[in-house]
């Protein structure tokens, strides 16, 4: 049986068509990118065997699953991210979680201890 030759990153950049839907997102090429090269090049299981995508088909099968995931309002870009910094052989949204959302702060926001202060304040301090 002949061994099958997984294609090289170039390959699969070049036949895969990112989603419309992914295509806005700022640095989501970019990440695409860097996990189907590190997918296809550094991407190794607990034994040290290489685990690349087998066709470019396999990409894009990936996008797809990466487009659903955004769609149900997942922050794609992250978890690829992590799934590489953790090296794993896939993207894993049934783990990681999306990074919290910072919440901005309206001026007319305080917190308990912003009130706690003007309290002290209103009273005075006697020592």
């Amino acid at each position: 049986m002949p061994k099958i030759i997984p294609p090289s990153a170039e390959e699969i950049l070049d036949g895969t068509i990112i989603p419309e839907e992914l295509q806005h997102l700022e640095t989501f090429e970019d990440i695409w990118s860097e996990w189907v090269c590190y997918k296809q090049e550094e991407c190794a299981d607990r034994d040290g065997y290489l685990k690349p995508w087998n066709s470019v088909k396999a990409g894009q099968r990936a996008l797809s699953m990466i487009r659903n995931q955004f769609m149900k309002g997942r922050d794609v870009v992250h978890v690829i991210n992590e799934s590489m910094n953790r090296q794993w052989i896939g993207i894993r949204f049934d783990i990681i979680e999306d990074k919290p959302r910072q919440q901005q702060r309206s001026r007319d926001m305080t917190s308990a201890l912003d009130l706690e202060w003007m309290n002290i304040k209103k009273k005075g301090v006697t020592q």
